[in-house]
């Protein structure tokens, strides 16, 4: 069990995330010293609520704490775990294709290629998922995947559809490609803000899957990359 202080003076507010019961054990446990340290955290909480919140993907994930494990709030309480800002990416050779799974399970991590092995999360890795970009490039006549330049998607990508899925469900069903069509917009090249993140489970199988209607031409890669807030040892 969280103690008092643990609860209110964690990194991030845990308040809204813990049981009721819990907090109630958490009083009845509590020194004198710590209600009283505990009561002056709730009136500063009420003076700062209508400030505003944490913004991005870490402002997201503080609205979604409830849905963590409980060793996972207890070990953002006790400082053991930490949340920090991720970019999973996976780069793969399209050459001649129409369909691509951009995740698969005999994936190994290898620096330029992947970072992420067997299409899934480490064990005890929750991420929140806040946005996709996909890029494209061509690599030259003597040129290897390590040396593309990828930019934003050609035509006959766009044009294509892509699917999501995670902890055994489809996020995102016959999206069209030109989400990640960022010309003349503010925002990262080929990058697309999910309008609601995903809190994405350890162990499970994380599928990309693209689909378009023309084969890619020889030498032609695609890098997709997962970016949000990942919970990790602290």
């Amino acid at each position: 069990m969280m103690s008092l202080g643990e609860i209110t003076q964690s990194e991030f507010t845990l308040l809204g995330a813990v049981a009721e019961s819990e907090l109630v054990a958490a009083m009845d446990a509590a020194s004198p010293s710590a209600k009283q340290t505990f009561a002056r955290s709730i009136r500063q909480f009420a003076k700062t609520r209508s400030s505003a919140a944490s913004r991005g993907s870490r402002g997201e994930l503080e609205k979604r704490l409830h849905m963590l494990p409980k060793e996972i709030q207890e070990g953002l309480a006790r400082q053991t775990l930490q949340a920090v800002d991720a970019a999973y990416y996976v780069v793969k050779d399209i050459s001649g294709s129409k369909v691509q799974k951009l995740l698969k399970d005999d994936d190994n991590k290898v620096v330029g290629v992947s970072n992420i092995s067997s299409a899934k999360l480490e064990k005890g890795n929750y991420f929140l998922l806040n946005a996709l970009t996909l890029l494209a490039g061509t690599a030259g006549q003597d040129e290897t995947v390590f040396d593309v330049n990828f930019t934003v998607l050609p035509d006959y990508l766009r044009n294509g559809e892509f699917e999501f899925i995670a902890n055994g469900t489809t996020l995102l069903q016959n999206a069209s490609c030109e989400l990640f069509n960022t010309s003349g917009q503010n925002v990262p090249v080929g990058q697309y803000e999910l309008d609601n993140p995903k809190l994405i489970k350890d162990q499970q199988t994380i599928e990309f899957n693209l689909e378009w209607g023309a084969n890619a031409p020889a030498r032609t890669f695609v890098k997709a990359i997962m970016r949000g807030t990942i919970i990790i040892k602290a």
